[in-house]
């Protein structure tokens, strides 16, 4: 019998042992106070740039409800400072190849918000409400045999096909596999959860809609015992109350930091890097990682059903001034053809380097005629609301325009350019943004079925690879194959990296820069 078992508390022991002689609690902190003990109380004012729809974060994709979430719910899994999955209510889990099966143990004596003990019940509960509502979920869905509980502490999932990626797939933060009161979830039924109860550090105290999200710190909370490591490890509940207020223009939240009135501001505009690094009072904090922008062609019907078109497209463009037309400042991208980012180093490649960033207006033009292409017109569906991916749009335009391509740039709103893309009569490519990802089954661009619909029979048998191979250097190499196809048939263009300005009060102290913001270890001076 083959067996995989995941010793993380060693693991996550020698970390701790090796990180044992600095006085940072957080990995990646900023704003530490040096040989500072830190200290509880206080209030934490965060201004965050949206009203969150719902605090049910299995329904929902919003940002504002995922950032918020990650203080009530904990999940079994949850990504470390280098995005690999560490167990989180989990306490251990193994994998038997032979039965195909992860057994995962859960940790005991941990209580929800109402105290309640919890249990397999829980998790099982959860986990199927979760697999229907998400994509992630849906994909473990779909390789699921049985989902089962041996005992009140372990749960068994069987799978048809071996996978590696069933940790990974429970530890995505967003839209996430919280886990909730199995009461909870059976009193939802098909619906949005209503009652907001978990096992987080902070607990949901009250909603004012448009007005402020209040959470109290949860006192009888059991964190882990290894040292603070990204989301993983320990948690602590430094401050008395998170207050998460919604504060849509950004420059009222840069206003607010800056007098007092908030304590945090999310999502600044770039533009004003400037300003708040010559702030007295306020730090800025760049989140790099973060996203890819992209152009999705229309793979299914038109004009870009044509390799050589879609090869002439990205040939022409020269990724530079494209991407600093759109984000000014070098600090805040880069120029990178790996699809998985180079901070999760377990997944970067250069794979298809010669072909990402080419400015090569003449062959652009070869491969065009090669193409038959006779100036027809090509709709790219764009928005404002995302004013990067219309500065994207509008300065590739121009580069495209010497090549000898049509461009009739749409300028749309962000909910109609969603709508838009599922209909392959409506557009010719589109813009948008990959998330951040930290393993290849959260690349969502890769499947068939999204929007732009890239059907290849190379990609879907190393995709199969991907999936199912366990052996950590096999899988790896499956994903270069993929890299390297995708720069190949080119069914999506990537621009280049893309960080995220945020602003804080040089009184707040430990704050990890991530692409999931959360304020567990979180304290003010």
């Amino acid at each position: 019998m083959k067996k995989w078992k995941k010793m993380m508390s060693v693991g996550l022991f020698i970390i701790a042992v090796l990180s044992g002689c600095t006085s940072q609690p957080n990995q990646g902190a900023i704003g530490t106070a040096d040989n500072t003990v830190p200290k509880k109380g206080g209030i934490l004012k965060i201004a965050i740039s949206s009203e969150p729809p719902t605090l049910d974060v299995q329904m929902t994709t919003s940002f504002a409800s995922q950032e918020i979430g990650y203080h009530i719910y904990e999940g079994l899994f949850t990504p470390d400072a280098n995005y690999n999955p560490q167990p989180m209510l989990a306490k251990d889990y193994t994998y038997d190849d032979n039965s195909k099966s992860y057994t995962i143990n859960l940790r005991q004596g941990i209580k929800f918000h109402d105290g309640k003990d919890f249990n397999a019940d829980d998790v099982i509960a959860s986990l199927n409400r979760w697999m229907k509502l998400n994509q992630y979920g849906k994909l473990l869905a779909s390789n699921l045999k049985e989902l089962k509980k041996n005992g009140d502490y372990q749960i068994i999932l069987a799978l048809k096909e071996s996978s590696p990626a069933v940790p990974s797939l429970l530890s995505f933060p967003n839209q996430g596999a919280a886990i909730y009161p199995k009461e909870v979830v059976d009193a939802a039924g098909d619906g949005e959860i209503k009652t907001f109860i978990g096992t987080g550090p902070y607990k949901f105290q009250e909603h004012k809609p448009d007005q402020y999200i209040k959470m109290v710190r949860y006192e009888q909370y059991m964190p882990r015992e290894e040292t603070a490591n990204g989301m993983t490890g320990k948690r602590t509940a430094y401050m008395d109350e998170l207050d998460f207020i919604p504060t849509p223009e950004i420059s009222v939240r840069l206003d607010g930091l800056e007098t007092g009135q908030f304590d945090v501001a999310e999502e600044i505009s770039t533009d004003m890097y400037t300003r708040v690094k010559a702030s007295s009072n306020v730090d800025p904090v760049i989140v790099k990682p973060y996203w890819w922008p992209m152009a999705v062609f229309n793979n299914k019907q038109g004009i870009f059903t044509n390799q050589k078109m879609r090869q002439a497209f990205n040939a022409a463009l020269d990724k530079e001034p494209i991407m600093k037309a759109a984000f000014s400042d070098p600090q805040f991208y880069r120029l990178d053809p790996s699809l998985l980012q180079k901070e999760v180093q377990q997944w970067y490649s250069d794979a298809g380097k010669e072909l990402y960033n080419q400015g090569n207006i003449e062959k652009s033009k070869q491969l065009l005629q090669e193409a038959g292409y006779k100036g027809e017109k090509i709709r790219w569906l764009t928005t404002k609301d995302y004013d990067y991916l219309y500065k994207i749009a509008l300065v590739a335009t121009e580069q495209l325009k010497k090549a000898g391509f049509n461009i009739d740039l749409q300028v749309v709103d962000w909910a109609t350019l969603v709508s838009q893309r599922s209909k392959p009569d409506q557009y010719e490519l589109y813009s948008t943004s990959s998330t951040f990802s930290s393993d290849p089954a959260g690349a969502g661009y890769t499947s068939a079925n999204a929007a732009g619909w890239w059907e290849s029979s190379p990609k879907e048998e190393l995709l199969k690879k991907v999936s199912t191979e366990m052996d950590p250097v096999k899988r790896k190499e499956a994903w270069v194959g993929i890299q390297k196809l995708f720069y190949e048939e080119v069914p999506i263009v990537k621009f280049g990296d893309f960080f995220l300005l945020k602003a804080k009060s040089k009184k707040v102290q430990d704050l990890v820069a991530t692409p999931y913001p959360y304020y567990w270890n979180v304290w003010k001076k």
